[in-house]
């Protein structure tokens, strides 16, 4: 099969997805252009032109996030009941060119309370506006630091670090 039929039927399966009406086919398709976006990015700008030397290639940032803010990065796709594209991370520890982040999620007027497995709200000044997120444990996950958003401000967490780390602690590892 050549690309253009692999295209071709990535476009036959997504009419077919779009007929039943159970999922948002446009925000997909616009993940999929971004995700294309950033491995021409990739390939194309960072890797030293011709010579495939993909996995020692790196990307810098002149300014990083720290251990204990949030940072938004595009987490890419998944399936739908799991978090995906952009969202705010806490960043739990630097890897050096990768993070170890817990995705967070608004909580907003309807929102349901907290999972005491799996959900903690923190406190987060964001725009010098205290407000607060919800921690999703269930997702937490190493993110490459070339996902992150350096359009987005980094957020300072106000709630104490080693409340969130016990918090985690006793979710993922105590029995």
């Amino acid at each position: 099969m050549s690309v253009y039929d692999d295209l071709f039927e990535i476009g036959r399966s997504l009419d077919h997805i779009e007929k039943t009406g159970m999922y948002d086919v446009e925000k997909y398709s616009c993940s999929l252009k971004h995700l294309t976006s950033q491995l021409e990015y990739f390939y194309c700008h960072l890797v030293p032109n011709g010579t495939g030397q993909s996995s020692s290639t790196f990307y810098h940032l002149h300014y990083r996030p720290k251990v204990h803010e949030l940072a938004y990065f595009n987490i890419g796709r998944g399936f739908p009941k799991e978090l995906m594209d952009g969202h705010w991370c806490y960043i739990l520890k630097d890897l050096g060119y990768k993070m170890l982040v817990v995705p967070c999620t608004s909580i907003k007027e309807n929102s349901k309370p907290c999972h005491p497995h799996f959900e903690m709200d923190i406190d987060v000044l964001m725009d010098h506006k205290k407000t607060r997120s919800r921690i999703q444990l269930s997702d937490i996950r190493s993110i490459d630091i070339q996902r992150l958003d350096v359009r987005k401000k980094f957020c300072e967490v106000l709630t104490d670090r080693q409340t969130i780390l016990a918090f985690i602690q006793s979710n993922l590892f105590d029995a």
